[in-house]
């Protein structure tokens, strides 16, 4: 960073020395670094649900229980409503967090994969009067006569700070 000073950018009188605004502007960019977030993946990366898109028949709603990173612990659940049909559905996604992890979980996301449509990945929105419970809405899209199957994987992440505030 360069900071340059013209002494005639200060009011005559102020009394503010130039070094002050160039100890305060330091200071003020060493702080924009430290307000990012760096987020840690909680739970398993094979928490997935296969929903079926282009089918003639609305089809049940598909769930799966969410694990920890391990795969040992469930620590929540995932649904897709429903879990297939025809192009255009409209599907409604469901994160639950239980209750014993959702101080720690701060975000959730579901990233689908539609074959040669490629990877999307969507933010969940939080519910506003439950922690632990996220949800969003996908719509399938694809071409007259289409039919697939799109993995949907759901990602719990933690702020990576928590780490340092459980150790110290």
């Amino acid at each position: 960073m360069t900071v340059t000073l013209a002494s005639s950018v200060l009011p005559a009188g102020t009394g503010i020395s130039p070094w002050f605004l160039v100890f305060a502007l330091l200071l003020g960019s060493a702080c924009n670094g430290s307000d990012e977030i760096e987020w840690i993946q909680f739970n398993a990366e094979d928490d997935t649900v296969t929903i079926q898109v282009g089918v003639d028949e609305v089809q049940d709603t598909v769930s799966t229980v969410l694990h920890s990173t391990s795969g040992q612990v469930e620590v929540g659940v995932a649904s897709v409503d429903p879990g297939g049909g025809p192009i255009g559905t409209e599907h409604f996604v469901v994160v639950e967090v239980y209750d014993d992890y959702e101080d720690t979980v701060g975000r959730a996301t579901v990233r689908t994969d539609s074959g040669d449509r490629g990877e999307d990945e969507y933010e969940m929105d939080p519910d506003s009067a439950d922690e632990g419970i996220y949800t969003t809405t996908l719509i399938s899209v694809g071409d007259d006569g289409e039919h697939r199957s799109d993995i949907l994987t759901f990602r719990l992440w933690y702020d990576s700070s928590l780490d340092s505030q459980d150790s110290g």
